[in-house]
């Protein structure tokens, strides 16, 4: 899973979308009802729990016959799944509980309704469960678009059929992940990939089963499961969020899934889907900002930290979004440097022992086997090490911690923007200086500035807002858009800003179009109709 880690927006006071750790956690991984390890002993115990067939009686080459295709699904392998299920007895509850899991990662949720609505399978407390998804589903995806890539192997569903702009750049990061990932963690992800872009968070919960409070709560943006990413449409978030990052943290949820056969802990799943999420690019020099190292240490510092194999279920399900910062940098951080002092081939070679643990204990004999000490010392050395980094972070960075002056800058800048919408240019640059003198590293209001100043042809005074990154303390879609405009021009240096800013608020017409005013549009084409995507949702 994945938070919003996208820019702080200053629109609905200063920090609007206020900016939560760059990425997200997941939830409970895989299939309900079954525990992350000892796949295949608890299959058989959760399916001897099945009411029995019409026969009166599961045999046990049933019950092994259901166990291989649980495990083959959970292991993504769809094709294996579907082949082991073919021409099954439909009487068979342990089979058909199977065939409704197998419907779910298919993406086939009106079948997997259908199956799983049999009154012996909705009996269980797993078929009671798995229905809930399923009808979930089916609700969330009627009148749904689909747009299959067969060529590149992947499939996205749009709930709101003004996304298709999106899909071109869902579909060339989805297969540049794939391929990092394989080189990264000695993973495939098998075809199609399947993304589910949906409008709201009530729709986000009712497809993956994440309580739609904890969504809320955490700024739950996206979840790998049921063999799919989920995610938000850009839209639904008033200054957008890293969504094509955020596509990769989830696909890196989805290889661990795989490569694993979901026995990789938690901190294991988000720590190594927050390194792998910015890989596919290249390097942001904001990726860092603030320090995961910084931000885990003075978290724990300040007691909003835990123990890394007692963060629960899933950081998505923590109480605080506070919390759930700290946690997603302490994974980040302990990832990195494990990954640093053990090298890099330790994390393929840990998956290949994780897929077939069977209790914690393999688990830390595999991580003893491979990088010469158990997670208690790793633990042990990092802390450590968190000692010796520099974590002095600024207030508005800081775990629990605010932006000065807050009420005010908020105030200042919905002034600016009433006199700048209003035409009032020079009077709202006033207001928006005022705003920015008092929050100097915040990117939204910088861009409220640069756009009142460009708008009285002050351009050579808007130029500065928006010239040097370092500047600024997060990543904010408008600000790469005007950087391309005002120190870019037609170049590749240009080139790269729009595209930095189209990763972060693809649907904002700013952004999306360039800075370019109507009927104007990009060269691109596909920059093109995403432009005529945003303008046609603008308010």
């Amino acid at each position: 899973m994945r938070r919003n880690g996208g820019a702080r927006a200053a629109a609905r006071p200063p920090r609007a979308a206020a900016r939560p750790p760059r990425a997200a956690a997941r939830p409970p991984r895989a299939a309900a009802g079954i525990a992350a390890r000892g796949l295949k002993a608890a299959a058989f115990a959760a399916l001897a729990s099945l009411p029995a067939t019409a026969s009166g009686r599961i045999s046990v080459g049933d019950l092994d016959r259901a166990a291989r295709a649980r495990a083959a699904i959970l292991e993504i392998d769809v094709p294996a799944a579907r082949d082991i299920l073919k021409d099954v007895d439909p009487a068979d509850t342990a089979l058909a509980l199977e065939r409704g899991r197998l419907a779910i990662y298919e993406g086939d949720c009106d079948g997997a309704a259908a199956i799983l609505g049999r009154p012996d399978l909705a009996a269980t407390a797993e078929g009671a469960a798995l229905g809930d998804i399923a009808r979930g589903c089916a609700r969330g995806t009627a009148a749904t678009v689909v747009v299959n890539d067969e060529a590149r192997g992947v499939w996205v569903r749009l709930q709101d059929d003004d996304d298709r702009a999106l899909v071109p750049l869902l579909v060339d990061v989805a297969a540049r992940v794939r391929d990092v990932l394989a080189r990264d963690l000695g993973v495939e992800l098998l075809r199609p990939l399947r993304i589910d872009l949906v409008r709201d968070q009530f729709t986000l919960s009712a497809m993956t089963g994440l309580p739609e409070e904890a969504a809320r709560t955490t700024g739950t943006v996206a979840i790998a499961k049921w063999g799919r990413v989920t995610m938000l449409s850009p839209r639904a978030t008033p200054n957008g969020y890293p969504w094509l990052d955020t596509l990769a943290h989830e696909m890196t949820h989805l290889a661990l899934s795989r490569g694993t056969r979901d026995n990789a802990p938690l901190w294991l799943q988000e720590g190594v889907a927050k390194r792998e999420e910015v890989r596919w690019r290249e390097p942001d020099p904001l990726d860092d900002v603030p320090s995961s190292d910084a931000l885990a240490f003075v978290g724990l510092q300040k007691g909003l930290g835990r123990p890394l194999d007692k963060l629960g279920p899933s950081i998505a399900m923590l109480p605080s979004a506070e919390e759930a910062m700290v946690a997603f940098a302490e994974v980040a951080s302990f990832i990195k440097y494990w990954t640093r002092e053990s090298g890099d081939d330790a994390l393929p070679r840990l998956l290949v022992r994780l897929k077939e643990a069977g209790s914690d204990a393999d688990l830390e004999r595999a991580i003893a086997e491979i990088s010469g000490a158990d997670l208690a010392a790793w633990d042990k050395r990092w802390r450590a090490y968190l000692a010796t980094v520099p974590s002095n972070l600024p207030p508005d960075l800081a775990p629990g911690g605010d932006m000065p002056h807050r009420q005010e800058v908020g105030r200042r800048v919905r002034l600016g923007q009433l006199l700048h919408d209003r035409g009032h240019y020079a009077a709202a640059a006033i207001q928006h200086a005022r705003a920015q003198a008092l929050a100097p590293n915040e990117p939204a209001v910088r861009c409220f500035l640069a756009a009142s100043l460009l708008a009285s042809g002050e351009r050579a005074s808007a130029a500065p807002l928006v010239e040097q990154v370092e500047d600024v303390h997060s990543r904010h879609g408008r600000w790469w858009s005007l950087h391309g405009l005002l120190h870019g021009g037609e170049g590749p240096g240009a080139d790269r800003a729009f595209s930095a800013g189209i990763e972060l608020d693809p649907l904002s017409p700013e952004v999306a179009c360039e800075e370019k005013l109507p009927p104007e549009l990009p060269g691109d084409p596909i920059r093109s109709a995403l432009c005529e995507a945003a303008r046609r949702a603008a308010p």
